[in-house]
């Protein structure tokens, strides 16, 4: 049921967009896993309102530095607590359905905790072998990663 509700939640926000036009600003985060002997890996999310494997990311409050707004979204989302700061990978733009956002995307590399997702709106949060990502990746996602890896330059809209 509350699945279903953070669903029209998301729809109704899309509606919004289209009528009031604003300007958002999100952060999404690329969380690296160096300890694995068999290479690194990455946090992927899967939302309980829309398909497929995301980074974890979400909006920025009033009166929140971008940085602190990504590291803020993996406590809420994966339960993860940064111990390095947020390095900046890029800022991208989105014009969709309406909307005006603005996406900035951080690397993370150091935290403390293990991956608890909260079961609500986030139903699952695995690291992925960067080789071998699941099956349903968004194409935002696979993009981003793609230019944190260095096989394509990192683009200007998302």
């Amino acid at each position: 049921m509350l699945a279903r509700l953070l669903r029209l939640a998301w729809l109704l926000r899309g509606a919004w967009h289209r009528v009031a036009r604003p300007l958002t600003m999100g952060v999404r985060a690329i969380v690296v896993d160096r300890s694995d002997p068999a290479g690194p890996r990455v946090l992927l999310i899967r939302h309980s309102y829309v398909e497929g494997w995301h980074l974890p990311g979400g909006g920025v409050g009033r009166g929140e530095t971008l940085a602190d707004a990504a590291m803020r979204e993996l406590r809420e989302e994966a339960g993860l607590v940064a111990d390095r700061p947020a390095q900046p990978l890029g800022i991208y733009a989105r014009f969709r359905n309406g909307a005006s956002d603005h996406v900035a995307v951080f690397v993370m590399t150091g935290w403390r905790g293990a991956v608890k997702p909260d079961g609500v709106e986030i139903l699952e949060a695995r690291f992925f072998p960067l080789d071998r990502l699941p099956a349903g990746l968004s194409p935002a996602t696979g993009r981003r990663l793609e230019e944190f890896l260095g096989r394509r330059p990192i683009a200007e809209r998302w």
